[in-house]
């Protein structure tokens, strides 16, 4: 339910209007601008009422300083009598959302608030897109089985609520999926509010994030709201969390516990902030390194670990290369001109065999850059240099890492996804006959069982 603060020292329209909206709002009533302005400082406002005609500080200079010294995009709708229409005008010029006379009927009220948090979940998606990480409307593509499982699990996870974490490399699609992850759950039309914790300095993560009061430190000279009030009712998001340094570990901790917060600065006998917020979070680390070096909190890592999906890397979703080319080259294609651009076979093959440790990322802004330099419309190797310059590891002939006795040691310049990769695409290619995968791969039948018993690979 939403806060809904109603500043007139008409104390009787303001119990009258109070019991119009509290169905629908939970409402918040002040007498004076000043009793309005402490309000604002402990609780948070989704929509201020204000009357222009206050006893202490006007109307107009309350509805500035509720903009300068709180939040500048918090809907503010003037109520007044008939006689204010001139007074009406200034405020609509000084960012007043709309205003309605004192005779209003309630389910006009109801409407214009309404209209008012479209606007400023609006503004907030807005303002993600232009000052944060990247919120794309990409199309999820995909074909291969594991993303099928992935995208069931998006579809589950989005209509549980609960707080979410993303593994995976770079470049796999994280922030894609928290992107899905939104756009499929009951907060859809709610704030989502990306923050870039590596482009944020420590000493401004804090207030960034959980905003600060006015006088907290120096330069602090009027209240900021946080990213995760500005969030309220919808999603955080907070790509590669392993840059957290311990002091934001434990308020996101104590916040994702309690759903509370306060601002830097605040005083903590003036309680704290009830927030209805989730959060995304993601990260490309091993977050059990992070423990063990110390650079991580144990109790945040179990915290954080609830509920979690690894997204694999491409080179382990091969079925997905190919499909996510041509979306590429569709998407970037109308940037180049109308030339109808096509892959060589060649080129189709290549991307097949290509590792891909950059991943998504990686394919997209190889066919951007081919795009980019190319005097042909149908792409050919020599328009991938970085590509056919630089064999995959996959293959690179296993053979040379037998012993001349036949033993086979291990797989040191392998990861081992590469390796079980590379054995059981040897199988599909030979159907499941051991002899023909391992004349495939140039090792020797005795060798290549060798190699599916050290990797628990079974037919």
């Amino acid at each position: 339910m939403e806060n809904v603060l109603i500043i007139d020292d008409n104390i009787k329209f303001a119990e009258d209007l109070e019991l119009l909206l509290k169905s629908s709002y939970k409402i918040f009533r002040a007498d004076t601008s000043f009793k309005g302005l402490e309000i604002l400082k402990r609780n948070h406002i989704s929509v201020v009422l204000l009357d222009l005609q206050l006893p202490d500080i006007p109307g107009l200079d309350m509805l500035e300083k509720i903009h300068s010294d709180f939040d500048a995009l918090l809907p503010i709708i003037i109520i007044t009598e008939y006689d204010d229409i001139q007074y009406v005008v200034k405020a609509m010029r000084l960012g007043a959302f709309d205003f309605l006379s004192k005779d209003f009927h309630v389910d006009l009220m109801k409407e214009k608030i309404e209209q008012a948090l479209k606007q400023k979940n609006l503004k907030l998606r807005i303002d993600g897109l232009q000052n944060n990480v990247s919120f794309t409307d990409d199309s999820f593509i995909f074909a291969c089985e594991e993303m099928k499982k992935i995208n069931y699990e998006i579809s589950k996870i989005a209509n549980w609520d609960f707080d979410v974490l993303l593994l995976g490399e770079t470049g796999v699609g994280k922030d894609l999926i928290a992107s899905q992850i939104y756009q499929r759950s009951n907060r859809k039309d709610k704030p989502f509010v990306p923050v870039p914790l590596r482009s944020l300095s420590e000493s401004v993560l804090e207030s960034e994030l959980f905003g600060h009061e006015k006088g907290a430190f120096t330069g602090a000279d009027r209240m900021k709201i946080g990213k995760f009030e500005s969030a309220n009712k919808g999603i955080v998001y907070l790509p590669e969390i392993s840059n957290l340094p311990e002091n934001i570990q434990l308020k996101l901790l104590h916040f994702m516990q309690y759903k509370t917060i306060t601002r830097v600065g605040h005083d903590s006998r003036k309680g704290e902030l009830n927030l209805d917020v989730r959060l995304i979070m993601a990260t490309n680390e091993n977050l059990e390194e992070l423990v063990k070096s110390g650079r991580m909190r144990e109790d945040f890592y179990y915290r954080i670990l609830g509920v979690n999906l690894k997204i694999p890397p491409l080179r382990e979703r091969i079925e997905d290369v190919i499909p996510l080319s041509y979306y590429f080259l569709n998407k970037y294609s109308s940037q180049f001109g109308q030339m109808q651009y096509q892959f060589s076979d060649e080129v189709l093959t290549a991307f097949r065999e290509y590792e891909w440790k950059g991943n998504i990322r990686e394919l997209s802004n190889s066919i951007k850059n081919a795009l980019t330099y190319t005097n042909d419309n149908i792409l050919s190797l020599k328009d991938f240099p970085n590509i056919t310059g630089r064999k995959n590891s996959l293959h690179l002939g296993l053979e040379n890492l037998l012993y001349p006795d036949g033993n086979y040691p291990n797989f040191i310049d392998f990861e081992l996804s590469n390796r079980i990769f590379y054995i059981k695409t040897m199988l599909k290619k030979a159907e499941g006959k051991i002899s023909l995968a391992a004349k495939l791969s140039g090792l020797t039948p005795q060798g290549f069982r060798k190699i599916m018993k050290q990797l628990n690979i079974n037919q």
